[in-house]
């Protein structure tokens, strides 16, 4: 019962600060001015840093589930909770440049060349004259979450197969309250409607990940 309390606790606080955020990134874009809006935005600047180190949080969940479901026999969850623990690592890896800026690393020639912003990234690389990050990054991971969220739970309740492969490999999918707030918190920075507000998005992502890998639905077993 208690740690059901401190999981609340931390959902209530987690959704608050996600949410005043995003009503801080309005009221500078709308009430201040654009710069100020695009100041709160800037590579390694007030939302860049939360969203990398909530990104590290959801990688250290992963492997704290790998540990916790080492001795079960179920390898399918390990490596479901292994590859979780290492996409979110690089994520949070990603954002941040894998800490260039922090460090004072050059790029090298490669990343000078092929990457939009000289840095040494993946998700900003040219290849062939294709941008990645519109491409894999934008697009294809539009896709992924809009299955995820407005079909998953429809999907599990209503195919078995899917509901069988989604306990097979113990796949965390979101609770109501964490729809919810994703829907909220997309609306909110739609309306900001603002150049870059794109990485308040990539915030919310890192926030309600966080939540639900904290605390996932719990998919019925036939």
């Amino acid at each position: 019962m208690e740690t059901r309390k401190l999981i609340t606790s931390v959902e209530i606080a987690v959704g608050s600060l996600l949410l005043i955020f995003i009503a801080y990134g309005y009221y500078l874009g709308h009430f201040v001015s654009h710069e100020a809006f695009w100041d709160f935005v800037r590579e390694d600047g007030p939302v860049e840093y939360p969203t990398a180190i909530f990104l590290l949080f959801c990688s250290f969940i992963g492997i704290y589930r790998v540990y916790q479901y080492r001795t079960l026999k179920k390898p399918l969850w390990l490596l479901t909770w292994g590859a979780m623990a290492f996409l979110f690592f690089f994520a949070a890896g990603e954002e941040i440049s894998w800490g260039q800026r922090i460090f004072g690393i050059e790029s090298s020639e490669f990343f000078l060349e092929h990457n939009k912003q000289a840095e040494t990234n993946l998700h900003n690389l040219i290849v062939g004259g294709q941008n990645i990050n519109i491409l894999i990054f934008s697009r294809l991971m539009f896709v992924v979450l809009i299955v995820y969220f407005v079909f998953s739970h429809l999907l599990v309740k209503k195919v078995a197969f899917v509901r069988r492969l989604v306990n097979q490999f113990r796949v965390p999918l979101p609770k109501t309250q964490h729809l919810v707030l994703m829907a909220v918190s997309t609306v909110m920075v739609l309306l900001i409607a603002l150049k870059k507000e794109s990485e308040l998005h990539e915030l919310s992502f890192a926030f309600v990940f966080f939540l639900i890998f904290l605390n996932p639905y719990k998919v019925k077993e036939d």
